[in-house]
C-alpha cells in the first residue's frame, strides 16, 4: 500500500446498528485505493468492525457471519434491572474472531470508544481486554446491560463520542478519515425494538459537525437500510465502497507528501458526485 513519510492516516467508525456493516465497504476501497492506515477508532458497531480490521481479520469471514443474523436472535435475556439483554450472544459472535485478544496487541493501532454511564464522559480503550471494552463499546443503553471495568459502569459509546476524530488526533494521526453511516438513513417507521432505540441514538447522538483541516467526512447513503438489517449486508457493503471512492481524490490529497491544507468536500459536492455515479 501506498505510504508516505509525511503523513499518518486514521479512520473513525462511527456506531449505527447493522448499518455499520457499511464501514466494510468503506475499508474494502481504502485498501483497493492503496490508502494504508496507521490507527483506527470505532463506537459501537464501528468499534466491532475497526477491532476485526486492526487485528487481520478476513472480512469476507465476518461479512458471512452478518449475513445470518437477526437482531431477534442477538440478545439473551437477563435478569439484571439495568438491562433487558445480557452480553452472552454478543460475547460469542466477537470471540468467534478475536478470542481474549488484547487491545494493544492489534496489528494497526486501535482505539475504542465507551461512554462512562455515571459521568457522561468518554472512555477511550488503547489498552487492555479487547471483549470488555468492545462489549462495554456496544451496550446499547436500555437493551443491554451495562459493563462494569473497574469502577465504572458503561454503555455505548455512541452517547458521548459518535465519530471519535478526537481519538485520531492523540493516536498522532494528522489525515482524519471519519465514517458516519447515521448521515443518510431511513425514515421509515421502526420495525421493532432495535430499530426504535436506535433511531432514538441516532437522534441523540448523530455526528453533527463538519470535517476540518486535515479531514474527510465520509457519509454513505443508507436510506434503503435500517439499524436491524443484517440480511442486507451486501448492499449496505457496496453504498459504503461507493461514498469512499468518491471522496478518494481528496484523501490522496490530503495525504500527499508535503500537502498543504486541501478544503473539506461539502455536503453539496459530495451530493453531485454521487448523482454522477
Amino acid at each position: 500500500m501506498t505510504k508516505t513519510k509525511n503523513s499518518r492516516i486514521g479512520v473513525a467508525l462511527s456506531g449505527g446498528g447493522a448499518l455499520g456493516i457499511a464501514h466494510i465497504g468503506v475499508l474494502q476501497s481504502l485498501a483497493d485505493h492503496d490508502i494504508a492506515i496507521d490507527g483506527i477508532a470505532g463506537t459501537s458497531a464501528g468499534a466491532i468492525v475497526a477491532a476485526c480490521h486492526a487485528f487481520g481479520v478476513p472480512m469476507e469471514k465476518v461479512v458471512e457471519r452478518i449475513r445470518e443474523l437477526r437482531w431477534y436472535a442477538i440478545p439473551k435475556l437477563s435478569f439484571s434491572g439495568l438491562g433487558l439483554f445480557s452480553h452472552a450472544a454478543l460475547t460469542s459472535f466477537i470471540e468467534d474472531f478475536l478470542k481474549d485478544a488484547r487491545i494493544e496487541d492489534a496489528r494497526i493501532p486501535l482505539a475504542i470508544i465507551a461512554t462512562d454511564l455515571e459521568t457522561g464522559e468518554c472512555e477511550t480503550f488503547t489498552k487492555g481486554p479487547l471483549m470488555s471494552a468492545l462489549t462495554a463499546s456496544a451496550s446499547i443503553p436500555g437493551i443491554f446491560v451495562p459493563v462494569a471495568i473497574g469502577d465504572r459502569l458503561l454503555v455505548d459509546g455512541s452517547l458521548a463520542d459518535n465519530l471519535p476524530f478526537a481519538a485520531l488526533k492523540e493516536m498522532g494521526a494528522d489525515v482524519r478519515i471519519g465514517v458516519n453511516v447515521n448521515r443518510w438513513v431511513s425514515e421509515r417507521r421502526p420495525k421493532n425494538l432495535l430499530d426504535v432505540t436506535m433511531r432514538a441514538l441516532e437522534i441523540a447522538a448523530t455526528y453533527r459537525g463538519h470535517a476540518g483541516e486535515g479531514e474527510v467526512l465520509i457519509e454513505p447513503h443508507l436510506e434503503a437500510f435500517t439499524p436491524s438489517d443484517f440480511s442486507k449486508a451486501d448492499g449496505m457493503i457496496k453504498e459504503g465502497y461507493r461514498a469512499a471512492t468518491l471522496s478518494m481524490k481528496h484523501i490522496k490529497a490530503l495525504a500527499a507528501p508535503g500537502a498543504r491544507p486541501v478544503p473539506a468536500m461539502g455536503w453539496w459536492d459530495r451530493f453531485k458526485a454521487w448523482l454522477r455515479t
